[in-house]
């Protein structure tokens, strides 16, 4: 058994990709060139945005009165423009706070007449390295559109684009209520909903973009729309999956349900690497009757408390129901030799204490450089799982910059996401139900070249990961060289729907610093 240290860190770091789920946060730019067989390319230079001298008080006075201009020699700077990561930064030459919506479509409109590319923001976490061509532009941090207020119908709640995870669970959770979000309190609480999301209970519900009823957008010229089936249905089509392409999102009308099995549970455990073949059979084996109340989560990572040689597989189940429900759910994998296991009840709110990836806690915090590299599949290839994790442990033992990395294995229930059709949003990748991402983790250091060794690390991991499995990406978790069809699916017909509604709402191309379409 493990000391209580050992199982902390084992339990935080088998976790930490709770705070990468669903990362994207309201991330809505200018032009970055794509192709649609390949995906973003390098643009050519162009020359540095110049900020008006005067912006303060010339936009200033377009907002309200409690919105606010901050340039970078504001001592409120920093805070404002502070990331999660430093891979694909981009840098801001002034960043407004707007206080409400009007705010948002003034900012966009002052930054078109100045030539200013614009890039949206709640938690800072998104980590597609296209954003990195958004240099001295104008931020719009949308922290202060805060509005959550439950329909009088109890069945839907106007969420506004500026909340995070944890507003809403804990607003949520007091009135009895909850739904679908991402699962790190710091992350901001409808932006994955852009890109299709996760969460803990999409099993039961969906995910959270089928959660959407409506949603207000400001566009690209700073025009202001609402988007649901009755108004602008195409573009509603378009925001569940591929949202980040056509505007600011600044309020969302959202499903919210009843809370009527408060309780959770958990079960961890701790693997060596030898036991890939058994341990994901098994798996295999369990996908096959997972309930919906039920998440399966794989962690590899160096712990040379639990094994000083190789990485070690920290593998969990959350379970919406009581422990002794999970505890004989969970057989298959007790029957399995392990180096530690230990379990415990919460309820929802909870969830965040459990595995530490409170706003206050370790997992929020800076993070150095991040980069992931996802697919999506539909089974564990128990052959290239091994071939995965060899290269894994080979990675973390030869390049000891990188041996903070770590592998995710995300099993979501999916009940409820193949219940909805695929053609009636533009999230394409319902029938993948595991998602793999290899985390390339360091500190920057200047060094170009561990840059260029960390992508090749990344690449080549995510390829023996897929295995003989199709290419498809979660587009939340994007690295920035994927093909449109990879992220957005590979039939003709949703890839041309999704061309003609950005030439429509986003003719200027000024929504692509973020998993461009187009």
């Amino acid at each position: 058994m493990l000391s209580s240290t050992a199982r902390t860190r084992i339990l935080a770091a088998s976790l930490e990709y709770l705070f990468v789920t669903l990362l994207v946060t309201l991330t809505f730019p200018l032009a970055q060139a794509t192709d649609s067989l390949s995906g973003p390319r390098l643009q050519s230079p162009r020359a540095v945005p110049v900020i008006p001298h005067n912006i303060q008080q010339d936009l200033g006075r377009r907002l309200s009165k409690d919105a606010l201009v901050v340039l970078p020699s504001s001592p409120s700077f920093s805070a404002l423009s502070r990331r999660w990561q430093d891979g694909g930064r981009p840098t801001y030459g002034v960043i407004v706070v707007p206080a409400n919506e009007k705010d948002v479509s003034e900012s966009v409109k002052y930054a078109n007449k100045h030539s200013l590319p614009f890039l949206a923001t709640v938690g800072g976490h998104g980590t597609y390295y296209g954003m990195e061509k958004m240099q001295n532009g104008m931020g719009i941090y949308l922290r202060n559109l805060t509005k959550l207020k439950v329909n009088p119908d109890e069945k839907s709640a106007q969420i506004g684009g500026g909340l995070r995870v944890e507003d809403v669970i804990s607003g949520l959770w007091k009135k009895g209520k909850q739904t679908l979000t991402g699962t790190c309190d710091c992350v901001g609480a409808t932006s994955p909903a852009l890109g299709g999301g996760h969460g803990f209970l999409q099993g039961q519900f969906g995910l959270p973009t089928d959660q959407v009823l409506s949603a207000r957008v400001v566009l690209g010229n700073g025009e202001i729309i609402t988007v649901s089936e009755k108004e602008h249905k195409d573009l509603y089509w378009g925001i569940r999956g591929a949202g980040h392409n056509f505007g600011i999102v600044t309020e969302m009308k959202y499903k919210i349900y009843d809370v009527t099995k408060p309780e959770w549970s958990y079960i961890y455990f701790t693997f060596q690497g030898h036991q890939i073949e058994e341990l994901y059979t098994v798996l295999n084996g369990m996908m096959q009757y997972q309930p919906a109340h039920a998440i399966h989560w794989s962690v590899w990572m160096k712990n040379e408390t639990a094994d000083p040689l190789h990485p070690v597989i920290s593998n969990s189940i959350l379970f919406n129901g009581p422990l002794s429900d999970l505890m004989t759910y969970a057989q298959p994998l007790l029957a399995l030799p392990n180096i530690d296991v230990f379990s415990g009840t919460t309820i929802y709110p909870g969830l965040a204490a459990v595995a530490g990836y409170t706003s206050d806690g370790y997992l929020c915090q800076y993070k150095g450089k991040l980069a992931l590299w996802p697919a999506d599949v539909e089974t564990y290839e128990i052959a290239a799982m091994r071939n995965w994790y060899n290269m894994f442990d080979t990675m973390v033992n030869t390049e000891p910059a990188l041996a903070g990395s770590f592998c995710l294995l995300e099993g979501y229930s999916t009940q409820a996401v193949e219940q909805v059709p695929e053609e009636t949003t533009a999230y394409a990748l319902r029938k993948e139900k595991l998602l793999f991402a290899p985390i390339i983790h360091y500190m920057p250091t200047g060094n170009t070249t561990l840059d260029t060794v960390a992508a090749n690390w990344g690449a080549t991991m995510r390829e023996a990961a897929r295995g003989t499995q199709p290419k498809r990406s979660y587009v939340n978790y994007a690295q920035g060289n994927e093909t449109v069809q990879e992220i957005y699916g590979y039939e003709p017909w949703r890839i041309n729907k999704l061309k003609g509604l950005k030439k429509k709402y986003d003719p200027k191309g000024q929504f692509n610093f973020f998993a461009p379409i187009a």
